[in-house]
């Protein structure tokens, strides 16, 4: 089967963004399987889906059903969100790109035959066509600055042109550092984004209990002052402990306008936050009304967006926090929960991951979820976080109107 094509289209794009991929030149109804896999430092995934080709010899992955593998059923995207750890990798790992300055790599294979996940390692079989792909969390025409401001410390993304733009904040969780990938791809989305780290990062404090509620304000103000921010008012989207933090400054910066939560905190948790005009004490009793942070006595809007099988952060606790909200203030609130999905709900296509090890508190975590149904909350919240924050930070224009991709290609 030396004439075998495999096309995808684009072959360069933005992670969020779906691909076409085609097989050509096959025998009619032949079996195949098309592989793919990517490195990321020492760690490989892969994935894998076996196809029929037709009376006319091709595969489109788009319209075609996967009778095996990692996924199955027709799934234009499976090849990317179904992939897992390679056998001889660390397995129970989260897929995390450290340098967004560089695209993910992902090398996609024909093999000829219905092959097993096994069958596809040790030896790898030889493949009848070969195509490499580039992902991108941040698009060429975005700029990265690294900020070194005082105390505060982070990295904003800013996209081409004059300004100003609608600026967003984005906190992560108690994993501590500095995660950017999410920010990259809301730049190149049209925001200005300010990925901010809160411990473990350079000069940060090393630990959670040293957080401090201050330098969160402090950062906060200062990105909602810059020029090249729309000075109607920022979001601040915050994952799972950001979460918390993220209600919190939505009461404390006025500027703040639209808050979103991924599977967020929405008590005071853990450990007492540091703050100069007295700590606000945790709670573990989350059934209780003063542990739930009373963020409707700011005038920001606030979407939640909870995985139902999140196995870290049980999503009653926001139901219970939305149940508090007065009733004149409930229009700005809202409640997504998405069944099979867990707690690491990121952008578009990721790999799902249900376990991981935590570097803070030095156990394996069980984050959750069912690997199609997170793989559809992915597709589904990212939407609903762009069009979120293109509503409330662009004089209530709708998505398509208000951000659109950069001009200059990939």
């Amino acid at each position: 089967m030396s004439n075998v094509q495999l096309s995808v289209t684009p072959n360069e794009a933005l992670v969020d963004e779906k691909v076409n991929i085609r097989v050509d030149g096959l025998p009619k109804n032949g079996p195949i399987t098309i592989k793919a896999s990517l490195q990321e430092g020492s760690l490989r995934f892969s994935s894998y889906g076996c196809y029929t080709a037709t009376d006319e010899g091709s595969v489109v992955v788009g319209e075609q059903k996967s009778q095996l593998g990692t996924y199955t059923g027709i799934e234009p995207m499976g090849l990317f969100w179904s992939m897992k750890p390679e056998p001889s990798c660390r397995q129970n790992v989260r897929l995390l790109k450290k340098d967004i300055t560089k695209p993910i790599a992902v090398d996609l294979s024909v093999l000829e035959g219905h092959l097993s996940w096994e069958d596809l390692f040790d030896p790898p079989p030889q493949p009848l066509a070969t195509v490499n792909v580039l992902r991108w969390y941040k698009h060429k025409s975005v700029r990265r600055e690294r900020v070194v401001e005082g105390n505060i410390r982070g990295a904003i993304f800013t996209p081409p042109g004059p300004g100003p733009f609608p600026g967003v904040i984005d906190l992560f969780g108690s994993g501590g550092g500095l995660f950017d990938h999410r920010a990259a791809l809301l730049a190149s989305r049209g925001f200005c984004v300010f990925a901010l780290p809160f411990f473990a990062y350079e000069d940060l404090p090393k630990s959670l209990p040293d957080v401090s509620l201050d330098y969160l304000i402090e950062s906060t103000e200062w990105f909602a002052g810059l020029p090249k921010v729309k000075k109607d008012g920022i979001g601040i989207i915050g994952l799972s402990k950001g979460g918390m933090y993220a209600l919190e400054l939505c009461r404390q910066v006025s500027q703040i306008k639209a808050v979103v939560l991924v599977n967020g905190v929405s008590f005071y948790s853990d450990v007492p936050l540091k703050y100069s005009k007295g700590d606000i004490m945790n709670s573990e009793l989350v059934y209780l009304s003063y542990s739930l942070s009373q963020a409707w006595e700011s005038e920001a809007s606030v979407l939640c967006i909870n995985g139902e099988d999140d196995g870290s952060l049980d999503y009653k606790t926001n139901e219970r926090f939305l149940e508090l909200v007065p009733e004149d203030q409930k229009h700005r609130f809202q409640l997504i929960k998405y069944p099979r999905a867990g707690h690491l709900i990121e952008p578009p296509y990721t790999p799902h991951c249900r376990y991981s090890f935590h570097k803070v508190f030095q156990f394996d975590f069980l984050w959750g979820g069912e690997t199609k149904g997170h793989s559809v909350a992915q597709e589904d919240s990212w939407r609903r976080i762009l069009d979120f924050f293109s509503h409330h930070l662009n004089g209530k224009q709708t998505l398509n109107n208000s951000v659109s991709k950069p001009a200059s290609k990939l």
